[in-house]
């Protein structure tokens, strides 16, 4: 056996070893996809309406609409995301919510892989909506 053989055998040793032990230690990882981490399709209106103001800042008078809860898997896990739609046309903004079991995990400014601007709206009154109690 030749010196550089020699070598190689104690470097791939422990390589093949941290190959092998991880196929079994991925059953011990949560799953982040799971429906049990997006939870039951959430009573979005009301969840979104309470917290509006940490989403899109002051609404003042700006028209608000809201799409329908769709499920997606994001950076934080499986979600529900809902969009928003606020201001008047030409140009509105549109911000993506991600909700969690009934609690907003993350919000910002829509971007292109959220698909906001391709969504179906409806009129969103989140003053009478924050009324309601929440769950």
């Amino acid at each position: 056996m030749r010196y550089r053989d020699r070598l190689a055998i104690p470097v791939l040793a422990p390589l093949l070893a941290l190959i092998a032990g991880g196929c079994s230690i991925s059953e011990f990882l949560p799953n982040w996809t799971a429906e049990s981490v997006a939870g039951p399709a959430p009573s979005y209106r009301t969840i979104v309406a309470h917290r509006l103001r940490e989403v899109v800042g002051n609404p003042g008078g700006a028209n608000v609409r809201i799409s329908e809860a769709r499920r997606v898997d994001s950076l934080k896990g499986a979600s529900w995301l809902v969009c928003l739609e606020v201001g008047n046309t030409p140009l509105p903004r549109y911000y993506a919510v991600f909700i969690q079991r009934d609690r907003i995990v993350d919000s910002r400014l829509s971007v292109m892989i959220d698909q906001c601007e391709q969504q179906p709206y409806a009129a969103f009154d989140w003053v009478a909506e924050a009324q309601s109690p929440a769950r």
